[in-house]
């Protein structure tokens, strides 16, 4: 039944990104971008930034990496066929090097919410890919859904230039079933936002609900965020970071650190560095370090 379920809200969120889609002309994820976005360009914190409702954005950067490296080989939990029978247990010896692709989408729901405040639906998936392992047919062993309500209001305090206030209502699967591959949270996100000339700063901090299947996945994958990002002419460079937020043997985080590049006119170039834990939800309790090399179409936050 939560297979079904999940299957269910992919299919209704996709459904709802296709129609927005065909509605956006302004706002529209195709149209050529001069320049990395603001927090105020997207947010739309402005009042005269503000567009329609139920246009398709991007959210998220949106990118597709050929290749990226893991330090550790992966040792994770993979549905199979096995050829013998009497074989159930036994995990698959993935590559440590695979493809990586990811989608990131938002529309505005609402706005002029206690004067300014606006209403966001957003969805992100991300796959990875083992397309360098021919022995067991060139598999995605995993992909993560990540579809989120997110509110914000603009605000003006110069002295710490603060841009935004808002919370989130955010669910993060990898839409499988059974103890041993089912990774889900469910989390109330507040958050903060700051930017000044060249640079924006987003502060989250979360509460985690219905983690029975995976109980310890806060003290991995983190109560808080930060979210650095600096722009250099054509370049941005972006870190962020998590952490439990827990000290002895709950310590626990990641930071990654991201390049993005002018390649050939729209054509960027996004490179990417990772340590520490999260970066895939089946094996969110295992530490890597990554390396990834690809190009980026959209979202730059």
């Amino acid at each position: 039944m939560k297979k079904y379920f999940a299957k269910t809200v992919q299919i209704l969120v996709l459904s709802l990104f296709a129609t927005f889609s065909l509605m956006g002309q302004s706002s529209s994820i195709f149209k050529r971008m001069d320049s990395y976005q603001t927090l105020d360009k997207m947010w739309e914190l402005e009042p005269d930034s503000n567009s329609e409702t139920f246009l398709l954005t991007a959210y998220k950067p949106i990118y597709i990496m050929p290749f990226r490296f893991s330090s550790h080989r992966r040792e994770v939990p993979f549905e199979t066929a096995p050829v013998d029978p009497a074989v159930t247990d036994e995990e698959i010896q993935l590559d440590n090097v695979e493809a990586t692709m990811q989608f990131s989408f938002k529309t505005k729901l609402a706005q002029r919410i206690f004067g300014r405040g606006a209403l966001w639906l957003g969805y992100t998936q991300k796959s990875y890919w083992q397309v360098y392992n021919a022995e067991f047919s060139r598999p995605f062993r995993e992909t993560n859904y990540e579809p989120e309500i997110i509110f914000n209001y603009p605000v003006k305090f110069d002295f710490l230039k603060m841009k935004m206030l808002g919370f989130a209502f955010n669910h993060q699967s990898n839409g499988r079933e059974g103890h041993k591959f089912t990774r889900s949270w469910n989390r109330f996100i507040l958050h903060a936002g700051f930017e000044n000339n060249q640079w924006s700063l987003i502060v989250r901090t979360w509460f985690a609900t219905e983690i029975t299947e995976n109980p310890d996945i806060e003290d991995y994958m983190g109560r808080g965020s930060i979210l650095f990002n600096y722009r250099l002419k054509k370049h941005l460079l972006t870190l962020k970071a998590q952490h439990s937020l827990r000290f002895g043997d709950d310590n626990h985080g990641s930071v990654e650190f991201d390049w993005t590049f002018p390649i050939y006119k729209n054509l960027k170039g996004y490179g990417q560095f990772f340590h520490g834990y999260g970066d895939a939800m089946i094996d969110y309790n295992q530490i890597h370090t990554i390396g990834g090399i690809g190009i980026v179409f959209a979202g730059t936050l």
